[in-house]
């Protein structure tokens, strides 16, 4: 009897405690390059190649803050219109042409181009990192590193702009359903909800610089909240926050190696401190302690470039939930791998395993392109 008086507490104690759950939602790169906008980093950088080119057909010479070369003689295949990926190879081709002399080429360009042609995907906030971390005590390099890293982020903003300007963004029906579903107890933390749920608010957290969720958010008929925790095009980092384009893992050994030096470089382009000056990342603690919630995953390469970030949510005691809406093509998909992904961002992988969705309750994310 006395058992279950306290299963029956337990119970009780639950609905309570699970009436009401939120949703928030991580939108990562993939989400708008599913809406079919040329957003990646390696786009970006090929958009990069493609003026350098026509530089050196133009003016027989090309310099900034990056790279100096000077053509010694006309390339007259470079009249030729390139596409922006032809344009990347066409340029990493002339760079062994003994008639292009190469003035300057910065190591974070070189170690940039050279992922794309390993691993044909780049994150430049990683490639930073790893630069930084080479050079702790080396003043020089750690100022003109930072200098570098600004001059990638005003030409990433005019990219953007220009690229969200010229595209016709549609809604995708497929991602507003998974955006509405309600929270299934089978996707829950064992010992939390009772029964299915309906979500009460969602908040979405936008890693892009892009406002393509807003496209949903408008068709939402529960409360909503739209942060942009690293900033948008719109932003001036004086009314609001622009680009924040750097790194985010403080759990990294090396990083914990920066607080002991006292140079202040270290930290110019270390994603926490840019948190710290508009109000979105408490807006968001204020959501995530609030009530239970569940994270839905869109797009976010779960990269160690935001470990700080997505650790403080994953491993929150509201947090009972984590659903992967994968990429999936003709012959396979990345959930696997984007669990590997995930586990790095949890001390305790007792938690990583009772909070992520198992794959035969998740599922592909909608696709502007073709059914999934």
């Amino acid at each position: 009897m006395m058992l279950a008086t306290d299963q029956m507490r337990a119970q009780r104690a639950r609905e309570i405690k699970y009436k009401e759950v939120n949703r928030l939602i991580l939108i990562g790169n993939g989400f708008d390059l599913a809406h079919g906008l040329k957003t990646s980093f390696r786009d970006f950088i090929e958009d990069y190649f493609t003026k350098i080119l026509e530089n050196i057909k133009l003016n027989f010479y090309h310099k900034d803050l990056l790279l100096s070369i000077r053509a010694e003689v006309s390339f007259r295949h470079l009249d030729k219109i390139f596409t922006p990926s032809q344009a990347f190879l066409e340029l990493r081709s002339l760079m062994d042409n003994p008639n292009l002399k190469i003035e300057k080429e910065s190591k974070l360009l070189k170690t940039i181009y050279n992922e794309i042609e390993v691993k044909t995907w780049v994150d430049i906030e990683v490639i930073f990192f790893k630069l930084l971390k080479d050079s702790p005590e080396k003043q020089d390099k750690i100022k003109e590193l930072n200098l570098e890293m600004d001059f990638l982020k005003r030409l990433l903003k005019e990219y953007l702009e220009k690229e969200f300007k010229a595209s016709k963004l549609k809604s995708i029906s497929r991602i507003e359903t998974q955006f509405k579903q309600k929270f299934m107890k089978s996707e829950a933390q064992p010992k939390t909800l009772i029964d299915d749920k309906d979500i009460s608010s969602i908040c979405v957290l936008n890693f892009n610089y892009t406002k393509t969720p807003e496209l949903y958010l408008k068709e939402l008929s529960i409360g909503n909240s739209h942060i942009q925790i690293h900033g948008s095009l719109e932003g001036d980092d004086i009314n609001s926050q622009g680009l924040v384009f750097g790194f985010g893992d403080e759990l990294d050994e090396e990083y914990l190696k920066f607080e002991n030096l006292e140079n202040d470089d270290l930290f110019e382009h270390i994603k926490s401190f840019k948190y710290l000056q508009f109000q979105n990342y408490r807006n968001l603690l204020d959501f995530v302690e609030s009530k239970p919630f569940q994270v839905h995953i869109y797009g976010h390469s779960l990269g160690l470039s935001d470990r700080t970030l997505l650790n403080t949510i994953f491993e929150n005691e509201n947090c009972i939930s984590i659903k992967l809406f994968y990429h999936k093509w003709d012959n396979g998909n990345d959930f696997e791998k984007k669990t590997y992904a995930i586990s790095r961002h949890f001390k305790s992988k007792a938690s990583l395993r009772a909070k992520v969705v198992n794959k035969e309750f998740s599922e592909a994310m909608g696709q502007l392109s073709r059914k999934v």
